[in-house]
């Protein structure tokens, strides 16, 4: 299935949970995965999405991206 996530489009298994796109997108960002768990995700809408929360076809999400600094 097809997702959008920070305006990216992403490829993932049917099935596939909010958790395993931010995985794929901080890998093709190169972004530090350990920096995931404190990532706040929400939908097209504003909602606050849980990291076990399932996606579907076309789903939109977005995060702030960490800073490389800290």
């Amino acid at each position: 299935m097809k997702i959008r996530a920070n305006r990216r489009n992403i490829e993932l298994f049917e099935g596939a949970c909010v958790k395993h796109a931010l995985l794929k997108y901080f890998t093709l960002k190169h972004l530090d995965r350990e920096k995931m768990a404190g990532t706040l995700v929400e939908d097209e809408y504003g909602h606050e999405l849980d990291h076990e929360a399932p996606l579907h076809d076309n789903q939109k999400i977005k995060f702030k991206e960490p800073s490389n600094n800290a």
